[in-house]
């Protein structure tokens, strides 16, 4: 019997002025935290007036649980016939307005466990596969609570325990897992296992918090590499000292696996490489990341300013001099941590305009 599943609420991140509807799956979970499941089963879309996507006759550029939705306005190019329910005034304007959905693990919905991710420090080589509690939390700063509740143990490609013939010699909440090669009767050699623990549910609620979307490098030359000592020198103060996930998508929020880059480095000691001499074209996409840290690292005493538009695009381009804006805000910070951009018509963030920064 499949297990049961639930529906998240209706999301509308975005009008379709600009460039189109985009209600990217990334930027929703970034603006709805904890509302939206890692691995959505489904994505539902209609009109926030409640007609299904398809009955609008327009045509998507993505609509799955890995990108989310997009519909952009270049792509619509109206037919004439009743099957379109669209009028002349209506096809005009591009996209419709849509909201989304997704399906999600009953569970999710129900928030009754806390699991840790699957953990695998070891492999069965030497004395056997040692998964000790205290060096996985030596090892996972903040990923494990300090007393689980309960252990979970299977091999690296899911088999459970008990079909390997292994004999164990410790699989509990306070050693954590032990294997050992010499008690093992047959070949004197232990599988390779992960495990995870059941953590009480605040240990999971608001735990950790994301940085913003880093895209240091562009795919040119060797390739895209956002590495993090050079994410750690160009945007200081911005990323926790020991990050606990790395997240990477391209700059228009597709997914990595989407792409189907081969990608060299992606973990939250070296940051992420791409590199355009393993890609069967040459190119590697264009990619931004983000890192989670500990929760109290989000709560650092930082300000925003509100947002300038001190220029318009006439003339040479678009000036937004931060001596300029000193000038006539002087309630700007000396020493400001970071700048943000976004296109002052349609708020979308400046890597979706395709420009190219001067400065």
């Amino acid at each position: 019997m499949p297990e049961p599943e639930c529906w998240t609420p209706w999301f509308d991140r975005d009008n379709p002025g600009g460039k189109g509807d985009f209600e990217v799956l990334s930027r929703l979970r970034m603006e709805n935290p904890m509302q939206i499941c890692q691995i959505p089963i489904e994505i539902e879309v209609q009109t926030i007036s409640g007609d299904s996507a398809y009955s609008t006759g327009e045509t998507f550029f993505a609509f799955d649980t890995d990108n989310g939705f997009i519909c952009r306005n270049e792509d619509q190019n109206p037919r004439i016939g009743d099957e379109i329910r669209r009028n002349e005034e209506h096809s005009s304007r591009g996209c419709s307005d849509y909201q989304v959905r997704f399906q999600c693990p009953l569970k999710f919905c129900a928030h009754e466990e806390c699991w840790t991710p699957w953990f695998d420090r070891d492999d069965p080589t030497g004395q056997g596969d040692f998964e000790t509690l205290s060096e996985l939390h030596r090892e996972n700063p903040w990923k494990i609570c300090e007393h689980p509740i309960k252990i979970e143990v299977q091999t690296l490609n899911g088999d459970s325990v008990s079909s390997t013939d292994n004999v164990i010699y410790a699989a509990d909440t306070e050693t954590g897992f032990v294997c050992r090669n010499c008690d093992q009767p047959h070949n004197g050699r232990c599988r390779d296992y992960q495990v995870r623990f059941l953590c009480p549910l605040e240990f999971c609620r608001a735990k950790e918090c994301w940085t913003e979307w880093f895209d240091r490098d562009n795919p040119t030359g060797t390739g895209d590499y956002e590495s993090l000592c050079e994410l750690r020198k160009e945007f200081p103060y911005k990323i926790c000292p020991t990050p606990l996930q790395i997240e990477v998508e391209t700059v228009y929020g597709f997914s990595v696996a989407s792409t189907g880059d081969v990608i060299a480095v992606a973990d939250t000691e070296t940051g992420f490489i791409c590199r355009n001499s393993d890609q069967k074209d040459g190119y590697c996409a264009d990619y931004e990341v983000r890192f989670s840290c500990p929760l109290n690292f989000c709560q650092q005493s930082v300000c925003y300013t509100h947002w300038f538009n001190h220029d318009e695009p006439g003339g040479k381009g678009d000036y937004e001099l931060l001596s300029f804006l000193r000038s006539m805000h002087p309630d700007i910070c000396e020493s400001p941590l970071s700048i943000e951009v976004v296109d002052a018509s349609n708020d979308y963030p400046f890597p979706m305009t395709g420009q190219t920064p001067y400065v």
